[in-house]
Formats: C-alpha cells, sequence, structure tokens
C-alpha cells in the first residue's frame, strides 16, 4: 500500500484503487463521517465506503425531523452489488436531507466528502461521547480492513464467492 502526503486528505492506494479521508472530519467505525458546522453535524459515507459498496443506485434516508439514537437506523443505499443500511453515527435529530441524491444517487461515489453527503443533524449531547474518531484513527482502521478485504481476497483464489 503507497502512501502520499495530501494537506486535505490522508490518502493511500490498494493495487488499482485510490482511497481518501478527509482531515478534520469525524469517522464511525461503519465508515461514515461526520463534520460539524455552525452546530450541525453534516453526515456521509466514506470514500472507503462508497468505493466497497460500488454505483449508487437509490438512497433512502430518514426523514427531517426524525429523532434517531447512535446505531438507529439512518437509511439506506442500494447500488449495483448490494443494499446497505446505514445507521446514524451519532444522538440527534435529522434537520435537512441531501434532495439532490433523489436524482443524482451517483453523487455519493463522485464526491463522498462534498456534494455526497447524506443528512444534516443537530447533535444531542456531547459529540466526544459518541464514539467517533477522528481522521488520523479512522485511517489506521481503514488500512486494516484494506488489509483483511485483501486476505480475504487471496484466500479465496480468485473463486465467485
Amino acid at each position: 500500500m503507497g502512501e502520499s502526503a495530501n494537506v486535505e486528505y490522508l490518502e493511500t492506494y490498494q493495487d488499482k484503487f485510490h482511497f481518501l479521508v478527509k482531515r478534520g472530519y469525524l469517522y464511525t467505525a461503519e465508515d461514515l463521517w461526520v463534520s460539524l458546522e455552525d452546530g450541525l453535524a453534516r453526515v456521509g459515507m466514506t470514500d472507503f465506503l462508497q468505493q466497497k459498496s460500488g454505483d449508487m443506485a437509490f438512497v433512502k434516508l430518514a426523514a427531517t425531523d426524525k429523532e434517531l439514537r447512535r446505531r438507529d437506523r439512518l437509511g439506506e443505499v442500494e447500488t449495483m452489488k448490494a443494499t446497505l443500511e446505514i445507521t446514524s453515527p451519532l444522538d440527534g435529530t435529522v434537520v435537512q436531507v441531501n434532495d439532490l441524491l433523489d436524482d443524482q444517487p451517483e453523487l455519493v461515489n463522485e464526491d463522498p466528502y462534498g456534494e455526497g453527503w447524506l443528512v444534516a443533524m443537530k447533535p444531542a449531547g456531547d459529540l466526544a461521547t459518541q464514539g467517533l474518531l477522528d481522521a488520523d484513527a479512522y485511517f489506521v482502521l481503514m488500512k486494516e480492513k484494506l488489509v483483511e478485504e485483501d486476505r480475504k481476497r487471496r484466500s479465496q483464489g480468485g473463486t465467485n464467492g
């Protein structure tokens, strides 16, 4: 795995794939990011998760004003490979849903840390108690996942599984 120095992102390469982790964001072990701005927490899928999941075909998210606890169902995304349940990274209330994803679910793939965000939430309580990781800690976890996936792929010996 190669790595390079980038001011805005931590990045690594594995085979032909390039993975980015945006600095200054918080992350979950379930591969979601949280960006804090003006008292709101914007939530999205990490570059790793969107690449692993495949091309987005459909995104369905919780309604505005929905109160969620950490790990409650936030929505689901449907890709060419699978349907994934997305869980809330924190306790809070959904205050905005990215309506662009209704017609352009591919934004999650094209710009996971920007236009491809999922929801904005009003956090309930202190984010420090929500188990979120900083970019460096998530980057280490993501690289461990890449190694594990590579190990699984090699042990399958190219068989379809």
